[in-house]
């Protein structure tokens, strides 16, 4: 039967950038937070911008009903 994999070589060895990034320390907390809060920031961001979409959406929709109406 047909393969899923892709035609890649691995010979049994995990990626190149495996061995070469070692272990990364956690960040401490302050640094943490810092991503928490910028994360935050950005989502409040995508929000705003859905609530917009979902607003014109919604005013499209009434106008279109408002003509359908009409007829």
């Amino acid at each position: 039967m047909w393969r899923r994999r892709s035609w890649r070589f691995y010979f049994g060895l995990p990626p190149k950038d495996f061995y070469f990034r070692g272990f990364k320390s956690f960040p401490d907390r302050q640094e943490y937070l810092d991503m928490l809060r910028s994360y935050k920031e950005e989502l409040l961001e995508e929000v705003k911008e859905v609530e917009s979409e979902m607003d014109e959406v919604n005013k499209e929709f009434l106008a279109d009903q408002k003509e359908d109406t009409n007829e």
